[in-house]
């Protein structure tokens, strides 16, 4: 029993000692890890854990010091990362204010709502003291609406019938506390030109002030108006005196005396008057009132919304359009007053609008089926005030300020009449429209590099996706590069991760060495005076090798542009050893149902727009978003390596020799 007893007793005491030990060197330890790593991950994390002086954790306490070296780096990292962005952002923001500071014009950025969200001091100048300006508070409380809201629905319509274009509108506009007349720039805020709606978008406001300008030019005209009626009085007189004495050779000496007299005092006054007249011109600001090109399809859109308020009024655009250049508003406000009267007038309701051209003016036609307006009633329109233009012009000064007139006549139908406007016309009614350039021949008399260098066998196995890219063009000479044609220009763009880093490009003229034929700057616009204080080629190259490095090389109908550089790497001393893959040929792997592969039609394909075409750095961003998409069909044919890139453009290669054959 003893012993039995005596065994219990040791097994006990081994148990407790075991479990204690277990309770320090585990339990403990355990706890003194989740207490650690709650103070590293919150308080400190440079804290060391306190364990006991004997544990069973074994390396665990190791990894948890080395992610809290990590966590610190990491935080540290993250804390100079925001430091560093902070100061950029500080440092672009110093910048951007001083930017802002110097402009001489106003600027105001607003929302979509009309609330401003920037705004520099010439504006604060222009618009004196007004509480109205603030952040946040509506550009309506400053300026008119109705010129703003015309601007915005006027640059709408510029971008849905050109995408990608400059969108801008010139107009001029009052404020509403002091009445000053501001001549503006408005451009909407729109990332994405082709959307179909531009009612969310913000805009940029730029003006300047123009009531004096404004307030010289009609002291001008009313002294010029008021001179001629002054005039009129002693020219008669003149003209009534010299008659007589030239119909009445033989009349009495007193009576051609009297006659003398006349003109003498006429002249007189007239002299005076004239001389008044140029010395209160000199006091004058001269120019015009600011007018501004609009399309007259544009301008027929603005007329027709301002008649929606008009229940039983519809006007239809007719002809062709053309390019006018006008206070668009104001003459909008009056045809859509013109429009009103006639319906008034005579019941019609139903409206056409037509453009015309007639001696480099436009006729803007309204034509109605109906009676003739008399003359007599049109004169007593002219009088009417245009409330809603800027300045509140009557109907005549509106016409005045566009050296326009007015009248109405029968129209070429049968039971229909008109009034109308002629105009002035847009100087862009003349622009020469660029002719479409034919693209560049294909070249293939010599193959695409399929022997490359070691280093660059290594990467023939590598995805395409984590290549590193530099998309290129050159602009030359001529198209013949083994009869003496040169390069005039390069231009490339890096494409990394299948990021275009716009940031990272390479653009150059080149002085070729030779005169630049007048058919080849049709092309590229590339004259021999631009280039005539660039480096050489020789000093081109190699710094074009510098940007390139080891990247595959991309270009659409590369063979082109790779002859002219290969035939210049001796002089240059420079190999451009690169792997090349052509967009043409992949195109044409990719898409054998067409014949069309030039940069316009893959570019079209994909929806690409093109930018600054026929200039190197402007095809080599246009080849280069064309390229990103060709990658992902590529993946989805199977072609996910370089080595299968580079051998289905050399089996497109032997495609096309042999279809040239034939």
């Amino acid at each position: 029993i003893l012993t039995i007893g005596g065994g219990v007793i040791v097994f006990t005491t081994v148990l407790v000692i075991f479990w204690t030990l277990l309770d320090v060197a585990l339990a403990k330890a355990i706890e003194a890890v989740e207490r650690g790593a709650m103070i590293i991950a919150h308080t400190n994390d440079s804290h060391t854990l306190e364990l006991p002086s004997y544990h069973l954790l074994g390396k665990l306490p190791d990894a948890v010091h080395a992610l809290a070296h990590q966590l610190q780096k990491s935080r540290g990292d993250i804390s100079n990362a925001l430091q560093t962005g902070a100061a950029r952002a500080q440092e672009q923001k110093t910048r951007l204010e001083i930017v802002l500071k110097e402009l001489s014009e106003g600027v105001i950025v607003c929302d979509s709502q009309g609330r401003v969200v920037l705004y520099n001091l010439a504006a604060v100048r222009t618009l004196g003291t007004n509480q109205a300006l603030g952040l946040g508070r509506s550009i309506y409380k400053l300026l008119a609406r109705a010129p703003i809201q015309h601007a915005i629905e006027l640059v709408a319509d510029q971008l849905r019938r050109t995408p990608g274009g400059d969108g801008v509108a010139e107009f001029i506009c009052a404020t509403l506390q002091e009445g000053a007349l501001l001549r503006c720039r408005l451009s909407l805020l729109a990332t994405d030109t082709k959307e179909k709606s531009f009612s969310n978008l913000g805009f940029v406001l730029a003006f300047q002030d123009v009531t004096a300008e404004h307030n010289a030019v009609r002291t001008r005209d009313e002294l010029l108006r008021g001179t001629l009626a002054d005039l009129r009085g002693p020219l008669a007189n003149l003209r009534a005196a010299a008659e007589n004495l030239q119909a009445y050779p033989d009349m009495q000496i007193d009576e051609r005396h009297s006659f003398n007299k006349v003109i003498a005092e006429e002249s007189e006054i007239l002299s005076t008057r004239l001389n008044t007249l140029a010395n209160d011109s000199r006091a004058l600001i001269g120019g015009e009132w600011t007018l501004a090109d609009i399309y007259s399809a544009d301008l027929a859109k603005s007329i027709i919304r301002r008649l929606e308020r008009h229940q039983h009024i519809s006007l239809t655009m007719t002809g062709i359009p053309l390019w006018l250049r006008v206070d668009s508003h104001a003459v909008a406000v009056l045809f859509e007053q013109l429009v009103v009267r006639i319906h008034h007038y005579n019941g019609a309701s139903e409206f056409d609008l037509e453009p015309m051209m007639g001696d480099r003016r436009v006729y803007l036609d309204l034509i109605w089926q109906g009676n003739l307006i008399p003359e007599v009633e049109l004169e007593s329109w002219l009088n009417e005030v245009l409330h809603e233009a800027v300045g509140s012009p009557t109907i005549r000064e509106l016409l005045v300020r566009h050296d326009g007139d007015i009248w109405a006549q029968k129209h070429r139908r049968a039971g229909f009449a008109l009034i109308r406007v002629p105009l002035p016309a847009s100087p862009m009614q003349w622009t020469k429209r660029h002719e479409k350039l034919p693209s560049r021949p294909e070249f293939y008399d010599f193959e695409l590099p399929l022997s490359v260098s070691a280093e660059t066998t290594s990467r023939l196995n590598q995805p395409l996706s984590e290549l590193e890219y530099v998309v290129f063009d050159t602009e030359t000479t001529g198209l013949k590069p083994s009869e003496g044609d040169e390069i005039v220009a390069i231009g490339g763009i890096r494409i990394v991760n299948r990021r275009i880093l716009t940031g990272e490009t390479f653009e150059t003229l080149v002085n070729p060495g030779r005169h630049i034929p007048r058919t080849s700057t049709r092309f590229h616009g590339v004259t021999d005076e631009q280039v005539k204080d660039k480096p050489p080629i020789q000093v081109v190259l190699p710094q074009f090798k510098s940007f390139v490095g080891d990247a595959v090389l991309v270009a659409h109908n590369a063979a082109f542009d790779m002859k002219f550089i290969q035939l210049k790497e001796v002089i240059a001393g420079v190999v451009f050893n690169n792997p090349v893959l052509d967009v043409l040929l992949l195109s044409v792997f990719l898409h054998d149902h067409t014949q069309n592969h030039t940069l316009e039609a893959i570019a079209e394909r994909f929806g690409v727009e093109i930018m600054d075409r026929h200039t190197a750095l402007g095809d080599s961003m246009v080849t280069a978003m064309v390229f990103l998409r060709l990658l992902v069909l590529l993946e989805e044919s199977g072609i996910t390596t370089l080595r299968q890139a580079l051998e289905a453009s050399h089996k497109m290669i032997e495609v096309r020799k042999q279809q040239a054959a034939f």
